[in-house]
């Protein structure tokens, strides 16, 4: 049995394996052709996990390929679609902070969206070829999915337009497609974008109808049927259903559908679009059906959905968790003493980043020991931060998706968080990004020698100084290694130190 980890790493190696030329993710594993659709909508998912060059290089491709009435095209290069073009919308709106060229494509595609709406409110495509004539496998209800790129970019550029139009479009499907949006009326893949395109748009009560609803052909297992009266499941749309559980706060419900999920991956680290289902012969009354959607296909789109809900489950979990979470740490405790040590080195005040902060029981005594300074606090929950005051200034985050510009800090220091972060690589990116030329960023964490001393989480990895090393090597960062740091009383080789002083260039 692969560990948690594991599942990570080898599906993160599957995207960048499938990645083609850079440009962008294939369809398949047997259809090597870039997916505009799917390369659009992996740009924030693979932001979340720290692989920002990679989605870099998904944007400018899409950019460039975009046609001159603002519309982007299937894999084929056939014909133009509404819902691939809001797909590439949500990850250039995602990326526009570090890609400032992508605005005139928003602007251009969400133009283009609005001119296949209907004065009724419904949002028509030019084309359907793609989706089958089955209205009970893909329907146009899936441009519920559409919509909250439409509002984000009325958001961002001032387009009243923009938000009055998805509203409309909205209205239009609940008022016209009630019943098949209560019903599990489609591939679970296509509905569970129905469901999500709910959360997104704030439409969580009618969501939480239709899951209820979902939850009765979930059996123990946790696998729910690609279609209501099959006996096989669809692994994207096992993702995507445990990614609108956590989303509407679900985690038990979410986990079942996930952790279900993760074990039908292959060796490769893909998943094929669907498998059969031995337990679910016979419930209902199904008949034994073969697997139908992509049955021996690796599809590019399952992968992304096992980040999408591994993030929400990892801020749901914290967030669970954070009524244990310690709020204060004594003035003699080591990790606190260590990070003094090493503030006391600057002549200057300076802006520190305590990244994973949780509670912000350091910054709470930094802050009040050394005034002068400029303290500000990440954590993925916005409720595990919520009694740190200001003059501390707090964000929510990921440390593998920090919200700070490059080089803004001149300490970054990560005690206990760099273990959670799963994709190990992409956080220390992240932190050395917002580190100033010559700021130190320290690490202070468990060994992975220390493995087996304290029960841990299924998605917590321990730190090896052979990665620490590597990465700093990679860098050009000079590394210090204090083998031991006490902690509450105690110095017993539980906690380690890494300290990676930033070149100057």
């Amino acid at each position: 049995m692969k560990n948690k980890i594991q599942i990570f790493n080898i599906a993160l190696n599957w995207i960048r394996s499938n990645t083609l030329n850079g440009k962008g993710i294939t369809v398949t594993s047997k259809k090597q052709k870039v997916y505009p659709e799917v390369t659009g909508y992996y740009i924030p998912s693979l932001l979340a996990w720290g692989e920002r060059e990679l989605a870099v290089s998904y944007a400018k491709y899409l950019c460039s390929i975009q046609k001159a009435d603002g519309s982007w095209y299937d894999s084929d290069g056939q014909a133009p679609y509404v819902f691939d073009s809001a797909q590439i919308l949500k990850g250039l709106i995602s990326i526009r902070g570090i890609l400032p060229e992508a605005d005139s494509c928003i602007l251009k595609g969400c133009d283009w969206l609005l001119t296949n709406m209907q004065d009724n409110g419904r949002l028509t495509t030019p084309n359907r070829d793609a989706w089958g004539n089955d209205e009970n496998f893909c329907s146009e209800l899936i441009h519920i999915y559409c919509l909250s790129p439409l509002v984000d970019a009325g958001k961002i550029f001032a387009k009243p337009e923009y938000t009055e139009a998805a509203h409309r479009i909205l209205e239009y499907y609940k008022r016209e497609k009630m019943d098949k949006i209560l019903d599990f009326s489609l591939l679970s893949h296509f509905y569970a974008y129905v469901m999500e395109g709910l959360c997104d748009l704030g439409e969580t009560a009618l969501a939480h109808e239709c899951m209820e609803r979902l939850a009765k052909y979930q059996n123990k297992k946790g696998e729910i049927p690609g279609l209501k009266n099959v006996s096989w499941v669809c692994s994207t749309g096992m993702f995507q259903i445990a990614l609108v559980w956590y989303k509407l706060g679900e985690l038990d419900k979410g986990n079942k559908a996930f952790d279900y999920a993760c074990s039908l991956q292959n060796a490769s680290g893909g998943w094929y679009g669907s498998y059969a289902s031995g337990s679910l012969s016979g419930k209902l009354g199904w008949k034994g059906k073969k697997p139908c959607y992509f049955p021996d296909e690796e599809i590019s789109w399952a992968n992304k959905y096992f980040l999408d809900a591994l993030a929400q489950k990892q801020r749901l979990e914290f967030e669970k968790a954070a009524p244990i979470f310690m709020d204060n740490i004594g003035e003699d405790d080591g990790r606190l003493m260590l990070i003094e040590r090493l503030l006391k080195n600057y002549n200057k005040s300076i802006k520190i980043c305590d990244a994973g902060c949780g509670k912000g029981r350091y910054l709470k005594r930094l802050s009040a020991k050394y005034p002068d300074n400029e303290y500000f606090a990440l954590d993925i929950s916005e409720r595990v931060m919520e009694n740190i005051t200001f003059p501390i200034r707090k964000e929510t985050g990921r440390l593998t998706q920090i919200p700070y510009p490059d080089v803004s800090f001149d300490l970054v220091y990560a005690c206990e968080s760099l273990e959670h972060a799963v994709n190990l690589g992409g956080a220390l990116n992240e932190l050395h990004r917002i580190l100033k030329p010559g700021g130190q960023l320290i690490i202070i964490d468990k060994p992975v020698e220390k493995l087996g001393e304290l029960e841990i989480d299924e998605w917590e990895q321990w730190i090896a100084d052979t990665d620490i090393q590597k990465f700093a090597q990679n860098i050009g960062a000079s590394l210090a290694i204090e083998k031991s740091v006490s902690y509450e009383g105690k110095n017993d080789g539980l906690f380690r130190a890494w300290i990676i002083t930033k070149g100057q260039d």
